[in-house]
């Protein structure tokens, strides 16, 4: 099986053992907290319609009333600054749910607006991760620099440690801030930042819905538009460094596969190429013993001077070097007494080293034939004898 086909069974065990492991958590720290709470409204109800002798229709009306009522106790929702809060919750994926379009083309346009704002939105925080980790990486390396240390390499631990500790003291300066605005508790405020920054926005803690604080606190206004963008680039900062890593693990092992499958047929190549060398190689040195024999490759061309009187006692010796050629241009038959003539003869002959050792010749340079060997004591039949 592909490592990466390990790696999602894995990844998907895991995580459904997760949920179970927080199934089993919260149904045992929240369940019973829910059931007498459950108990407590519902008494709470009885003692409300006695009191006040309403009937069960009348009270269900009136627990709709209050609560549509909810959001409007902040204040307006929808004018500018209120529509830009929820434009970031929308892009940002934060959905508290305080705030939803009434109409319909108010829906339809949030369903555009988000097709288009998420991924834009999304791809905005990584890039501003990335240049963020870029400034913290030099900011590290000339610290290290001016603190006299050998080593002034910035490693990826390094830069995990920072992240993390950016992350807590973004929660913690946030946590302080809407704690002293919104009179939340510091527990109530710091588990409100994270539940904000991690985008997971479940809307029980929301700021800027009291004392109608859109219109009436632009500086806080301000303070919190601000912080939820800074907070989600220093989240996506540090989830550059850890958790995109994961993400591109399957890529990358995708890519290194195709590495070695092409380093692989690289290697099968070369080996194929190799062999072939080799036996290019084996096949010349098996040739080598044959290459000194193409020096005794020789051409020989004999131009004799036979006078008219001599050509007649010396047939039977043409007879045998005309055997002896591979090619003779003779023209005696045109020739008159006591004329001259030219006998031209070519031979061109491969001997091995066999036929060298056993020839007549004394030398491979006199390699004609031995009928033309015959002619050397031969002072006036043969004037002169040239090699090529």
């Amino acid at each position: 099986m592909k490592r990466q086909n390990v790696r999602t069974l894995s990844l998907i065990i895991c995580t459904f053992t997760y949920l179970l492991v927080g199934a089993a958590v919260f149904d045992a720290l929240e369940s019973d907290f829910e059931m007498r709470e459950k108990e407590q409204l519902e008494a709470e109800e009885k003692r409300l319609q006695g009191k006040y002798n309403i009937s069960e229709d009348d009270y269900r009306k009136l627990e709709t009333i209050i609560m549509e009522a909810e959001p409007h106790r902040a204040g307006v929702q929808w004018k500018f600054a209120g529509s830009f809060y929820f434009a970031i919750t929308v892009i940002t994926t934060i959905g508290y749910g305080h705030a939803a379009p009434g109409t319909d083309a108010g829906k339809a346009f949030c369903m555009f607006y988000a097709v288009l704002g998420i991924p834009l939105t999304l791809v905005m925080f990584q890039s501003l991760g990335e240049r963020m980790n870029t400034f913290v990486k030099y900011l590290l390396k000339r610290i290290k620099k001016c603190c006299g240390m050998s080593i002034t390499d910035v490693s990826m631990e390094n830069m995990v440690t920072v992240g993390f500790f950016s992350c807590i003291g973004t929660l913690c300066i946030g946590a302080a801030a809407f704690s002293h605005y919104e009179d939340w508790s510091f527990f109530q405020s710091y588990y409100y930042c994270f539940i904000t920054l991690t985008t997971i926005g479940f809307g029980d803690f929301v700021a800027l819905q009291k004392n109608r604080a859109l219109q009436k606190k632009p500086l806080y206004v301000a303070f919190s538009f601000m912080y939820i963008l800074v907070g989600l680039t220093v989240i996506g900062a540090f989830l550059n460094l850890v958790v995109l890593r994961f993400l591109t693990m399957n890529s990358e092992d995708e890519r290194r596969d195709a590495e070695e499958r092409a380093s692989l047929a690289g290697n099968r190549n070369s080996m194929i190429i190799h062999i072939q060398d080799e036996s290019l190689q084996r096949s010349r040195r098996r040739r080598e013993p044959y290459r000194a024999e193409v020096t005794d490759l020789q051409s020989v061309c004999s131009c004799m001077h036979y006078h008219s009187h001599d050509f007649g006692s010396s047939g039977g010796g043409m007879g045998g070097l005309g055997c002896a050629f591979s090619h003779q241009n003779s023209f005696s038959s045109q020739l008159n007494p006591n004329q001259y003539f030219h006998s031209v003869s070519y031979r061109i002959e491969e001997i091995s080293p066999s036929t060298l050792k056993n020839s007549f010749f004394p030398s491979p340079i006199s390699s004609v034939s031995p009928g033309l060997h015959s002619f050397t004591d031969n002072h006036q039949l043969m004037r002169r004898r040239k090699s090529i």
